[in-house]
């Protein structure tokens, strides 16, 4: 087998070829096009076995469709997680190519990051393009703020720019005639903007209904649309995952530990994996615990609710809640089934039996 290594850019790729012993056959430059890839990786692979590997980036879904189309296996790689890269006093392109191709030869290479296709891929972007909206829609309603502010008024915290500029300002015709044009802007480009988010979000919703997966996994309490597409986009193919516990790793929801010898201590979360994730389920747990107060949430809301035994633990337990939500979409998507609240009503009886 050879080991192919691409460090790649957006017009032009730096390749590496290693054989079976780590030794160098072959380096080069490609540009960063389908035809030239795949005749590299056909050139090279004619005569034995290729595994290509790659630093994940904004290229990465193109690449790997590329590779993978031309019958090659393509793994990516966190730049940061492979040491030898990140770690070098001397980094360059062709250094970045040899070792990626060093570590697929060795063996001695991180996790491979997961390249989502289908569905899961159409659903990151949408997610993806709702965040970027509602940040630009925000950064208009910041910018109005601003000018209000720097103009000597008193602001308010509000939602939109109309409504700023309505609870500053009592007669809006008597406003600085630059400062009425400044704010105007603010106001037609957040609204350009909540449009295409609308947009957006109908095309979201939409696709959420017709993916059973999304569907199953809104049974499960505290969890609507959002929360939803963000399990099923993030979690993607859930048989990567060997267990729930792994799954809520790659999360970064589980204690960091620190363990040399007779001494091991336990510390906060990780945080590893996709912050969208993880502020999400967050976000989930906190509804479970404070807001949700059906019949069907209690069983899993009393899990979390051990954690809770005073205020200083209301985080600690929203982190427990986010968890378990997490574990509960686990098994839902590896045995396409629903929530299931008679499950968990073992974990109620436990919370009861010490109070009585």
């Amino acid at each position: 087998m050879k080991y192919l290594g691409i460090d790649v850019h957006v017009t032009t790729s730096v390749w590496c070829l290693v054989d079976a012993s780590g030794a160098v056959l072959e380096r080069g430059k490609t540009a960063t096009t389908t035809p030239e890839l795949t005749a590299l990786v056909q050139r090279l692979g004619e005569d034995d076995e290729l595994l290509a590997g790659q630093e994940v980036g904004k290229l990465s879904y193109f690449v790997h469709d590329t590779l993978t189309a031309a019958g090659v296996k393509l793994l990516s790689f966190n730049a940061h997680h492979l040491r030898m890269i990140s770690s070098s006093r001397k980094k360059n392109d062709r250094r970045d190519s040899y070792w990626i191709a060093r570590a697929l030869q060795s063996g001695m290479m991180p996790h491979p990051v997961y390249i989502p296709t289908g569905d899961v891929r159409l659903v990151r972007s949408l997610l993806s393009q709702r965040q970027a909206l509602l940040v630009e829609r925000r950064r208009w309603l910041a910018r109005a703020r601003s000018y209000l502010q720097a103009a000597g008024y008193k602001t308010r915290v509000v939602r939109t720019v109309p409504r700023l500029i309505e609870s500053a300002i009592s007669q809006p015709d008597g406003l600085d005639e630059h400062l009425a044009q400044s704010l105007d802007l603010c106001a037609r480009m957040e609204n350009t903007a909540a449009l295409e988010l609308n947009r957006a979000e109908q095309r979201l919703w939409a696709l959420n209904k017709q993916n059973d997966a999304i569907q199953r996994l809104k049974t499960i309490p505290a969890v609507g649309d959002l929360v939803a597409a963000m399990l099923y986009a993030w979690i993607g193919d859930v048989t990567r995952f060997p267990s729930a516990s792994d799954l809520a790793s790659y999360a970064g929801l589980v204690p960091s530990s620190w363990q040399s010898a007779d001494s091991c201590h336990t510390g906060r979360i990780t945080k590893e994996g996709t912050p969208q994730l993880r502020s999400i389920l967050v976000q989930a747990g906190h509804v479970l615990l404070f807001r949700c107060q059906s019949a069907e949430a209690a069983p899993l809301k009393s899990i979390a609710m051990r954690v809770h035994t005073n205020r200083a633990r209301r985080k600690i337990a929203v982190v427990a809640a986010a968890r378990h939500i997490l574990r509960l979409a686990y098994y839902i998507l590896r045995d396409g089934s629903q929530y299931d609240p008679q499950l968990l009503h073992s974990a109620t009886k436990e919370v009861q039996q010490p109070a009585a």
